[in-house]
């Protein structure tokens, strides 16, 4: 079976690594080579503070690298792996494309990662983004600004509108209450009234 391409993530014992990294990250490669591995490239990578303890460390130096190998062998280098102590946990993963391109590519996606985070650490280029935004947008309109003049002439405002309706109702209440029926209501029994009491006396006048 052919080679194929592998990409290879190693966590080291930190104090191993602190004292004699050359010496430590050696013991990988040995692994790698004693199982037919051809290693293209290695990186030393930072120290750091793990997620959880692995077998009692607390901190771990990565080491990172790069080989061909027989598929087949990939099971064997796991299994020297975990018996190193030296060796805290490790990840393999196979690779797609050729190992030069995949570099190429992941070194420019850590540049654009650390280039944005430049940007936020100065506020982005020519101030904080919120800035940026708002003067693409322009200034926010004004809560007291005048309506525009923009209605046809001769057409009434809408916010006259409700004042005409309000005073339609006041002129009724200002009309003049009918009080000449009342009165010609009132006369008529007064009108009887007399004309009982003439016709009383005329009565008694006869007897």
């Amino acid at each position: 079976m052919s080679n194929r391409n592998y990409e290879a993530m190693f966590i080291l014992d930190n104090n191993a690594a602190s004292a004699d990294f050359e010496g430590t990250s050696a013991q990988v490669d040995e692994i790698l080579q004693k199982h037919g591995a051809t290693i293209v490239q290695k990186e030393k990578w930072d120290e750091r503070k793990l997620a959880y303890e692995i077998k009692g460390h607390r901190r771990g130096t990565y080491y990172l690298t790069y080989f061909s190998a027989d598929p087949d062998m990939i099971r064997k280098i796991d299994e020297d792996v975990h018996l190193n102590e030296m060796i805290l946990r490790h990840m393999v993963l196979t690779l797609e494309r050729p190992i030069d391109e995949h570099i190429a590519t992941q070194a420019a996606e850590r540049e654009l990662l650390a280039e944005d985070s430049r940007k936020n650490s100065l506020g982005g280029w020519g101030g904080r983004r919120g800035d940026r935004d708002r003067d693409r947008r322009g200034p926010p309109p004004r809560r007291d600004a005048a309506p525009a003049d923009d209605a046809p002439a001769g057409a009434p405002a809408k916010a006259d509108a409700p004042a005409a309706k309000a005073e339609a109702p006041a002129a009724k209440a200002e009309a003049p209450a009918p009080e000449a029926a009342p009165a010609k209501a009132d006369a008529a029994p007064e009108a009887k009234q007399d004309e009982t009491k003439t016709a009383a006396t005329e009565a008694g006048a006869e007897s």
